[in-house]
């Protein structure tokens, strides 16, 4: 998505155009070989962030829905003045490998055995870390085994084994406050305050209303004390931020499906490159050995690298967003929603899975 992302900022900043499904298409066939066809696109582009729009020709242009880059823009501007401000950044994250887990592709012998495996089989290994730019927080990897077969690894997580890591792993290896940096997967994002639904009786709407010191009717439908809690939902307050509030801790939260602001995600990579080029007849425990030893051999250097390059990440998107907006007013006129856009509304939450990106200029 990196690369479809940085083709869409180039119609805009350096074509100074509008791109078009169609257009997109074409450009990405050509430049990185793209083999989807255009609903693929579309699903693709729905699914990250983007909506379409049509002028009064009826013509669909691409535009990122707005409340994502404004996410970006406050993200981008927090970050930049905690730095200014010398508080240490923390990146927090969560991600996984196979026990078959090799290289695409590598030399073997007719005779040899254990490199060519079904990479579909065996167990999962699910990875907690976090680490800033002096290096990985002492004592803070998790690692554990499932045999979930679900191909999103965010169901072999959830919110209690993801509070307890903070409180057994994280927090007690933090020797001052830091601003740490996650993404919103579900288990990050458990609110303790959350108001009533339409799934909720009557009665219990009608008790958070007064806990909240809400009036209401007697005589009040469910439907008319529903609108009441719409128009008086507060801001929601994640499990996962009190807990590393209440222990002097700022949490940042990432921007849906800017996964590249996330420095550990380049570790990730580092991390995996390892695992998959001395993968070979491992049992698990061994396996999981070779899991954290190749975190052992990250460096702190290697840290301070990622860390500099997600600095330079957001200074380009400064620079981006900068120039893209200037270009939008001048195409932004008489635009009304495209009944496309209905398919991407703020419900939509989609993560990436997967961190080996090309993240380079």
């Amino acid at each position: 998505m990196d690369v479809i992302r940085n083709k869409i900022n180039e119609f805009y900043i350096v074509r100074k155009q509008v791109p078009t499904l169609r257009s997109l298409l074409v450009e990405l066939k050509e430049s990185i070989e793209f083999g989807g066809c255009r609903e693929t696109l579309r699903r693709i582009l729905l699914a990250n962030g983007y909506v379409f729009k049509k002028n009064k020709n009826e013509r669909s242009l691409l535009i990122e829905r707005y409340d994502i880059a404004a996410w970006r823009h406050r993200f981008l501007r927090t970050i930049a003045s905690k730095r200014a401000e010398g508080k240490p950044i923390i990146y927090l994250d969560e991600t996984y490998v196979h026990k078959t887990y090799k290289p695409k592709k590598c030399w073997q012998g007719p005779s040899t055995s254990g490199i060519v495996e079904n990479i579909s089989s065996g167990k999962r290994y699910i990875i907690v870390h976090a680490g800033s730019e002096k290096g990985p927080v002492p004592n803070s990897l998790l690692v554990f085994s499932t045999k979930s077969k679900m191909a999103d690894y965010h169901h072999d997580m959830n919110s209690t084994n993801f509070n307890k890591w903070l409180q057994e792993k994280l927090m007690p290896n933090l020797n001052e406050p830091y601003v740490i940096v996650m993404d919103n997967a579900s288990y990050h994002s458990v609110i303790i305050n959350k108001a009533p639904t339409s799934q909720n009786r009557k009665l219990e709407i009608q008790n958070w209303l007064t806990l909240n010191g809400i009036s209401f009717e007697t005589y009040n439908s469910k439907a008319e004390l529903l609108c009441l809690v719409k128009q008086n939902t507060p801001e929601p307050i994640y499990e996962a931020d009190e807990l590393l509030s209440l222990n002097g801790h700022e949490v940042l939260r990432l921007p849906p499906y800017h996964c590249d602001l996330n420095a550990i995600e380049l570790i990730w990579s580092l991390a995996k490159r390892n695992v998959g080029s001395k993968n070979v007849s491992r049992t698990p425990k061994e396996f999981e050995d070779l899991i954290k030893q190749s975190f052992e051999c990250i460096t702190a250097d290697d840290w301070k690298k990622m860390t500099d390059h997600v600095i330079h990440v957001e200074d380009k998107y400064k620079r981006r967003d900068n120039i893209t907006e200037n270009n939008l007013e001048s195409f932004i006129i008489n635009l009304r929603d495209s009944s496309d856009s209905s398919d991407s509304d703020d419900s939509l939450h989609v993560e990436f899975l997967h961190s080996d990106f090309d993240y380079s200029d």
